[in-house]
């Protein structure tokens, strides 16, 4: 490796042009997607919408099947009131209620007030109500405390659906407590209707509806949670995607030019921190424009791909390698100083000349220039590239295939 110049005059510095969208100094330049910045805007508020009306739509069909099942519980509570077990009271008294709350939610919920609150879906609405109102049925009807009970099977169920846990618990445990009241505390007996065969009938009937509509809240409820798992699993795997495609090449898979200057501010803060050297190298492939012109761009893309391929191999682990923009590549060499940049580099230039280009093109050789810089302390990173460019320009004025620092 030769000297730099040891004169200002000595070179010109050669202005590249930024790769597009970022500048030298690694601040985002205006682009045509400026221009449609509003229309993405656009198209996210009304995706944000239809996502919301989804959801509104899936809550308000949950009020649907709430309110069916409170019907359900109290057409059975008019049989057996058919029966002379209870009442005709304690039918309505527990399905009118339940209905109006059910109506007045998904009201709630279509008309977006709902969203102001912290449980939008409201289903804590659901289960306190669901809940107070099996409570007051077993204070008022006591010989129907066993349906009652039953019902509380279903409330709890789906209240884990959505609920968090604590909140559940605590209903759990309040409810048992109050369900205990007012049967146990008031020597009253946890009565099964059984005085006759109808009686008997009904209640292995609503015992059978009961426990069907349990197992299918719950294959529902594994159904959801599989669901979320599998969304979950997608998302984290798309995150992974568009991570990589933020911070990497699309052609070569190398880093891009963007997370490259975020790695080299890194580097150079840590630099100033512990004083440990970090170099830079950047690499220009020579003649690439012949290569374009002579052999057509799908040739250039080869090029560059087994180009990036050959030194990403053989650069160390500690190394961060990417492409810097066009036929621009860029080393960040942490721990290293000129020298062992300059090392670096020519173990690249070794690494390429082991290259078979016949692939692309029969004796094709390719070969790059390179200029090397060391970080020096509080530098900014457009003044650090700006040396590394000066030297790449020197080499290319010393006959290319070479390396010169500066």
């Amino acid at each position: 490796m030769s000297n730099p110049p040891t004169s200002a005059g000595n070179v010109v510095p050669l202005r590249r042009p930024a790769a597009r969208g970022v500048d030298v100094a690694g601040a985002p330049a205006p682009t045509q997607d400026a221009a449609d910045a509003p229309e993405a805007e656009e198209d996210g508020k009304r995706t944000s919408q239809d996502r919301e009306q989804q959801r509104r739509l899936a809550w308000m069909r949950e009020c649907t099947v709430i309110a069916a099942s409170y019907a359900q519980n109290g057409v059975f509570i008019g049989l057996f009131a058919l029966t002379g077990t209870v009442s005709w009271a304690a039918g309505a008294l527990y399905a009118m209620p339940g209905l109006l709350a059910s109506a007045v939610v998904a009201y709630l919920i279509k008309s977006g007030w709902s969203a102001r609150l912290k449980d939008a879906s409201m289903s804590s609405v659901h289960s306190l109500c669901s809940g107070l109102l099996c409570l007051v049925g077993v204070a008022l009807f006591p010989q129907m405390a066993f349906a009652y009970a039953l019902m509380l099977f279903t409330v709890f169920i789906t209240a884990t659906y959505r609920n968090p846990r604590r909140q559940v618990q605590t209903t759990l445990v309040a409810v048992s407590l109050l369900f205990a009241g007012l049967t146990l505390g008031l020597g009253r007996r946890l009565q099964i209707p059984h005085g006759s065969g109808a009686e008997q009938f009904l209640t292995w009937l609503f015992f059978v509806a009961t426990l069907g509509r349990c197992v299918m809240l719950s294959v529902i409820n594994v159904q959801n949670n599989r669901l979320l798992r599998d969304r979950g699993q997608k998302m984290a795997e798309t995150l992974v995607k568009i991570e990589r495609l933020a911070n990497h090449d699309e052609l070569t898979g190398v880093l891009n030019r963007r997370r490259l200057l975020q790695i080299l501010a890194e580097e150079m803060a840590h630099t100033d921190r512990s004083g440990a050297p970090v170099s830079v190298a950047l690499f220009d492939l020579d003649h690439f424009k012949t290569v374009n012109d002579t052999l057509g761009h799908l040739s250039g893309d080869l090029v560059l791909k087994q180009f990036a391929a050959a030194v990403q191999a053989q650069a160390r682990t500690t190394d961060r390698f990417g492409r810097y923009g066009g036929e621009e590549f860029l080393l960040i060499l942490t721990g290293a100083d000129v020298a062992q940049a300059d090392q670096a580099v020519e173990r690249a230039r070794q690494a390429l000349a082991q290259v078979d280009w016949s692939s692309v093109a029969p004796g094709l050789r390719i070969t790059f220039s390179a200029g090397v810089a060391t970080y020096r302390e509080k530098e900014s990173a457009e003044l650090l590239l700006g040396r590394a460019d000066l030297g790449l320009y020197s080499a290319k004025h010393a006959g290319r295939n070479c390396t010169r620092a500066a």
